[in-house]
């Protein structure tokens, strides 16, 4: 996949556009069905998307709504569901103002070649979100662009949804926001330098500190993988502030299972949530705390297998 940066984009395409927050069963929807309309043609399969997200700078963000995968992680999810070229669109006050037909020509139209556009059944757009569905297919009939407006994606009694994956996350749902996402909840981060502390009482980890702009679930120990580049480990992560320890700041701990703990000093790597283990708790000893991390392993083990 191809990042689309600066001069226009020659070649015809299919063009999805949405914040993809979480890049859910709902936006693989439209990434599938763009890829359908551009094998027909010939088309490249381009996403077109937001950083910041727009929330964030048209109103103040809760942390409700802070994003479920930022810039870096959503770009490796439209590689791994068919996208071919994404455009990543500065969001600020400027383009807010934009009207809805202005935007559509200038960014949809003249800098990606679009021969057809797919949204989502919800899509807004342009100042102050007065453009929606009826809006660009008005605009496709004007311009000779095929739109397609993709309907709902059901999971449970409900629509898949990024609030509600949000919610999922934030209530320690893991399993059920996996499931509305299509592919596990991740956070990506650069392996910073810890105390050693793990080293000494022999459960070495890699600790990470995610993105400020990431939801996050509650503090606690959670199963999952551990991904740098292609190489990925079975692992167990403690997301909190270490209480039995007198520290505040919150910091992921990555432990591999059944593996060497590989040097990975100052390089971003990806872990990604499967399954909760146990809320984070305070330990009257470092020796009760290492009984239940070895537990812990245990059960991360089984989770995972």
């Amino acid at each position: 996949m191809e990042r689309i940066v600066g001069a226009a984009f020659n070649h015809p395409s299919v063009v999805m556009i949405g914040n993809f927050d979480g890049v859910h069963r709902g936006h693989q929807a439209l990434i599938r069905r763009g890829r359908e309309l551009a094998e027909k043609s010939g088309w490249a399969v381009v996403a077109l998307t937001f950083d910041p997200h727009p929330a964030s700078v048209l109103k103040p963000v809760p942390p409700e709504h802070y994003l479920i995968t930022p810039t870096d992680v959503k770009l490796h999810w439209f590689e791994r569901f068919g996208v071919d070229y994404v455009k990543v669109l500065r969001f600020d006050h400027a383009l807010a103002a934009v009207p809805a037909f202005p935007f559509l020509a200038l960014e949809v139209k003249a800098a990606l070649n679009a021969q057809a556009v797919v949204v989502g059944f919800n899509f807004t757009f342009g100042a102050g979100g007065a453009g929606h569905a009826e809006t660009l297919l008005e605009w496709g009939r004007m311009a000779g662009v095929a739109v397609d407006i993709v309907s709902p994606v059901e999971f449970g009694e409900g629509v898949v949804s990024s609030s509600a994956i949000r919610q999922d996350i934030l209530k320690n749902r893991i399993g059920d926001a996996n499931q509305r996402l299509g592919h596990p909840f991740a956070v990506q981060g650069v392996v910073q330098k810890g105390e050693g502390r793990g080293s000494t009482i022999g459960i070495p980890t890699l600790n990470l500190s995610p993105p400020v702009c990431q939801v996050m679930p509650e503090y606690g120990v959670y199963a999952g993988f551990l991904r740098e580049g292609d190489t990925v480990w079975a692992a167990v992560a403690n997301w909190g502030v270490r209480p039995t320890f007198g520290q505040s700041v919150p910091v992921l701990e990555v432990h591999v299972i059944d593996g060497q703990l590989p040097d990975w000093h100052g390089r971003s790597v990806t872990f990604d949530f499967t399954d909760h283990v146990r809320p984070e708790k305070k330990f009257d000893s470092v020796d009760t705390l290492v009984a239940q991390i070895r537990q812990d392993v245990e059960k991360a083990r089984q989770l995972l297998s």
